[in-house]
């Protein structure tokens, strides 16, 4: 590649998806950007946008090429920041992926306190249940719940654990009666939570006689929103095995009403995570750094 500035208009004109937009950001004219991203195109000996009178639009080539651009320069700007030590504050455009339901109940609470903290951090949020690989998607830090399966290529630091518990609304209980073991739950109507990457039913766990057992459940509604099944359970669909952070208001408030407590599973935990690289740019060791200092909220959040 002869020229790095070339691959900056490409970035840009990707990120806006616009020549005219990019060069302002770049503040060059918009020819300039063009014949920027042709010469690269012309190096690379591919094309990297698709190209219309009213719009511009990544080809496959060049979203694997927009991806490792993201590599590369994210780690030239961490190089620079370590160089420059503490003379400069932590600035640019955070890229976080967490799930809805976390990212709603835990996450966005705590936003607030960091955009005063870091007010040169753009914060772009994805909220979702779908497990990502960060590196090929261009992610800076992940929230994730559970056992990590890829830690070999991330550095993650455990923020807080959270029981699991099963939840029905007192009409529901009044009528149907209450569970006292959970083999008992093949006689209730249950509210099953589908995982939309693989579309399988998650498996209702409990503690039993010092070991975690898996138990399948059956009812007349499945959801993939984990706000819906709350919501659900209040109204008197069904039982719930939910995160506590979610059932904790509902239960509180008198509209839900815990059961099986005895046979609660193991608490679940929680995960804040990025790539295992050379240079941390600095915004995201901010982030990860406020966040994990928050532990004593996120608990008051997440426990019972």
């Amino acid at each position: 590649m002869k020229s790095l500035s070339n691959m900056l208009a490409f970035v840009r004109v990707a990120e806006v998806q616009s020549f005219a937009q990019a060069s302002n950001v770049l503040g060059l004219s918009t020819s300039a950007v063009s014949k920027a991203v042709a010469r690269l195109e012309a190096d690379l000996g591919v094309k990297l946008f698709h190209r219309t009178t009213r719009s511009i639009s990544l080809t496959t080539d060049g979203v694997r090429f927009y991806e490792g651009c993201q590599q590369v320069l994210g780690e030239l700007e961490a190089l620079e920041a370590e160089i420059q030590g503490n003379r400069v504050a932590p600035r640019g455009r955070l890229t976080v992926s967490v799930s809805p339901a976390f990212g709603r109940v835990c996450l966005v609470p705590m936003l607030k306190g960091f955009t005063q903290a870091f007010p040169d951090i753009t914060l772009d949020i994805s909220m979702d249940d779908r497990l990502i690989d960060p590196a090929e998607q261009g992610v800076d830090v992940v929230i994730r719940i559970g056992n990590l399966n890829d830690s070999a290529s991330l550095i993650a630091r455990q923020l807080v654990t959270y029981p699991l518990v099963v939840c029905s609304s007192p009409s529901y209980l009044e009528q149907h009666g209450t569970p006292q073991h959970p083999r008992q739950l093949q006689q209730h109507t249950c509210l099953n939570f589908r995982n939309r990457s693989t579309g399988r039913f998650y498996l209702w766990s409990f503690a039993v006689e010092g070991k975690t057992e898996q138990y399948a459940v059956s009812g007349s509604v499945v959801f993939d929103n984990a706000d819906a099944i709350v919501r659900s359970a209040i109204v008197g669909l069904g039982m719930s095995q939910m995160p506590a952070y979610l059932a904790s208001e509902a239960i509180f408030s008198g509209n839900l009403v815990e059961v099986l407590s005895p046979y609660r599973p193991p608490e679940i935990p929680v995960w804040i995570c990025y790539l295992n690289r050379r240079f941390v740019a600095p915004r995201i060791r901010a982030f990860v750094e406020f966040i994990a200092a928050q532990k004593e909220r996120l608990t008051a959040m997440t426990t019972l």
